[in-house]
């Protein structure tokens, strides 16, 4: 009996460290030029081709447009371009981008410049892909921005102005700060790292929220970019293979 209370205990005291060691936070992620470096590239030519051919695609032409169409939470946020609140997002999306950098070269001090391009590497695979279902997706749905939906909306709309859904803010912003989390969480240190992880999720809150305020987007529109975004994000990373 005694025996097996000692046992029991030291079970009990060394589950601490064992936990600690299962985290292996020095875990890195395997990166070649094949296939990471092709999915990266191609999924931003892939992004790219809808941008460099606009007209190419389809894309909304109404001017102006019906607002029966729209649901009652898109319905209410209907108004006219702000130039300064759409260029703030921009600016929020690129903090995010600078936090995101410093804060994963942090994880990694002491570990080496390979470990935090493997990271890196991870991260940017996930960004790009998003980037990429985000473009195709503007070009299926091809639904108009907000400001189209004004009465007295005149002239010619372009292919960006007919492809408001879904947000690329929101979906770059929340598949970086996703794929950021689940790097960490596949290194087992999310957990330490909870401050930096609310931070950049704040960022990309802020910046799809922006673009509302903006009217460069409806609300819809922010809701399913950070949908797509947060999911993809997440799903690189956790599937990505590591080094044994």
């Amino acid at each position: 009996m005694r025996r097996d209370l000692t046992f029991a205990l030291a079970v009990l005291l060394a589950a601490p460290q064992v936990a600690r060691a299962q985290q292996r936070p020095d875990v890195r992620f395997k990166v070649e030029p094949w296939p990471d470096g092709v999915v990266v590239a191609g999924a931003v030519a892939a992004a790219a081709v809808p941008l460099a051919f606009p007209n190419s695609f389809a894309h909304a032409t109404c001017e102006p447009c019906d607002p029966a169409a729209l649901w009652g939470l898109d319905r209410a946020t209907i108004g006219p371009l702000h130039g300064s609140i759409s260029l703030a997002s921009w600016g929020t999306l690129g903090l995010e981008a600078a936090l995101g950098t410093a804060f994963l070269a942090g994880t990694r001090r002491g570990q080496g410049t390979a470990a935090f391009v493997g990271d890196a590497t991870v991260i940017a695979e996930a960004v790009s892909l998003t980037a990429a279902a985000t473009e195709w997706t503007k070009v299926l749905v091809h639904r108009p921005r907000p400001y189209l939906y004004l009465p007295g909306a005149t002239g010619v709309p372009t292919a960006d102005d007919g492809r408001s859904f879904p947000s690329g803010h929101a979906s770059i912003a929340f598949s970086a700060a996703a794929a950021f989390a689940s790097v960490l969480h596949r290194r087992g240190i999310a957990g330490r790292h909870k401050v930096e992880i609310a931070l950049l999720f704040a960022a990309a809150t802020v910046t799809s929220a922006l673009r509302v305020a903006a009217h460069e987007h409806f609300p819809t529109d922010v809701l399913a970019g950070a949908a797509l975004g947060f999911g993809i994000g997440w799903t690189v990373p956790s599937l990505h293979p590591t080094i044994p």
